[in-house]
């Protein structure tokens, strides 16, 4: 099974393939619903602030219904990212906090785990301590030029030209190596609650590479984004995956660009 959240759902070689080349001020907003083994099973939330040369993320998921009370809240997580854009447009995490998971007497909250990242190394701690990396963990080798997973989801929104047309080495929550490796699949026509229009596909393979508690099997995955007025590409839908449910798959309930609701 695959594991651990990526949206994601869900970017070195990815940063090849940079966000757009400016440093100006831009916005997005996605509500998600989140669809886990063939029914709507929770929320997704996704913000993401560029001003000047930073930017932040903030994101959460939330499982609902009787899937909730199922996983008995191990799939709610909060998500917070900060980093810097380089005048190129290439978005580079530097600090990087998520929480959430099973609950313990020890950690009513779930595990908070921070992640450092500089252009050669990310440093992973938690509260409590003693989070495992992972049967084999990622190498330091593994571990250079990658970026997290809420911020994948910001390289690819703001990215230039085909936002298809990458691979994005990820580093998600802390310890979880793969590559995404996206290529063109044409485009469809959506009819959704946040978006009608023509929408461009991406066929993304899952290839898992280190840090991962179980053996992990590639996969392939689907996004669809949506060109907007702004530049920006806004994801319609996203396949991810996860720990404890398998792929989950993100469908956009509204879509905000710059203080913009998408229609």
């Amino acid at each position: 099974m695959i594991k651990r959240f990526a949206a994601v759902v869900a970017l070195g070689l990815a940063l090849a393939a940079p966000a757009a080349a400016q440093t100006g001020d831009r916005s997005f907003d996605g509500v998600y619903s989140v669809h886990a083994r063939g029914v709507e099973a929770g929320d997704f939330t996704y913000s993401f602030r560029q001003t000047g040369s930073n930017y932040t993320i903030s994101a959460e998921r939330e499982m609902k219904g009787w899937v909730g009370a199922a996983l008995n809240r191990s799939q709610d997580y909060t998500y917070s990212v900060r980093g810097s854009v380089t005048s190129e447009g290439v978005l580079r995490p530097s600090q990087y906090q998520h929480q959430g998971g099973r609950r313990r007497d020890d950690r009513p909250n779930g595990r908070l785990v921070r992640a450092v990242f500089t252009p050669s190394d990310v440093t992973t701690s938690s509260v409590p301590t003693g989070m495992g990396m992972g049967d084999p963990a990622a190498t330091p080798a593994q571990r250079r030029g990658v970026i997290d997973q809420m911020t994948a989801i910001a390289a690819m929104l703001t990215a230039t030209g085909d936002p298809c047309a990458r691979t994005l080495p990820v580093y998600m929550d802390g310890r979880s190596r793969f590559d995404f490796v996206l290529t063109p699949n044409g485009t469809v026509n959506v009819n959704s609650r946040a978006y009608q229009g023509q929408g461009v596909r991406c066929r993304v393979q899952f290839r898992p590479i280190a840090g991962f508690g179980d053996p992990q099997e590639a996969a392939t995955l689907s996004f669809v984004f949506a060109r907007t007025e702004s530049g920006m590409w806004a994801p319609v839908t996203i396949e991810m995956p996860t720990d404890g449910v398998g792929v989950v798959r993100l469908e956009a309930r509204r879509l905000t660009v710059n203080g913009q609701r998408l229609r």
